[in-house]
């Protein structure tokens, strides 16, 4: 549908370009990258190319804005469900739980970031998520959790989140399992557990590791 716009008052311009990401990110969310065009995000915002162009220097500038911005949502969001957990360990898992679950709920952003060809959006937000664990895992460390390395404690958590993820948005949607919630909270358990459990030797499986009491 082409809308009808009047024109920006002059210093008005970033509404526009505010507006331009908001349809960008719901072209993303109902129909992938695919749908993510400059004609299609005109049409709908009823401008021309040329004041597309004011704002976003090509197509590639327009999805590193919006997946830019959609990403600084989750550290805000991580923070949230950290913020005041006294326990490290506890903080790190509900870290995980809310990265996974925003990985579900933007399964286009989360592609385009993390597994499409690299961007400096990918770039910034990749280095940025693991910096984040890294943190997490280190006060968990400095509580008395016995890590070798933060660093290769970090990127096992990283790995399994990003799986966690991965394994679903790759799927058609009738596939997930109907408990997403669930999957999000087993999947940090089972990442934090193996993680932290292993950060300073790791044994090799057997009936009894699994199966001991305690």
């Amino acid at each position: 549908m082409t809308g009808s716009r009047v024109r920006a008052a002059k210093g008005q311009g970033d509404l526009l370009r505010e507006q331009l990401l908001d349809i960008a990110d719901q072209l993303l969310a109902d129909g992938g990258a695919d749908a993510l065009t400059i004609r299609a995000v005109t049409t709908r915002a009823g401008v021309t190319p040329p004041a597309f162009y004011l704002h976003f220097a090509s197509k590639r500038e327009l999805v590193h804005a919006t997946c830019l911005r959609v990403w600084s949502s989750l550290f805000i969001e991580l923070e949230a469900v950290s913020r005041g957990v006294p326990d490290p360990v506890t903080a790190l898992y509900e870290t995980c739980v809310a990265y996974i679950a925003f990985g579900l709920r933007h399964p286009s952003q989360y592609r385009l970031v993390m597994d499409s060809e690299a961007t400096e959006a990918s770039r910034q937000n990749e280095d940025a998520c693991f910096r984040y664990f890294r943190d997490k895992v280190t006060a968990c460390a400095d509580a008395g959790v016995p890590v070798e390395s933060t660093t290769e404690t970090a990127r096992l958590l990283c790995s399994a989140v990003h799986g966690a993820v991965s394994l679903l948005i790759h799927q058609e949607h009738d596939a997930w399992p109907p408990d997403t919630a669930r999957y999000a909270t087993r999947a940090a358990s089972s990442a934090v557990h193996g993680a932290l459990l292993t950060a300073s030797h790791a044994s090799r499986p057997s009936m009894s590791t699994v199966t001991r009491s305690g």
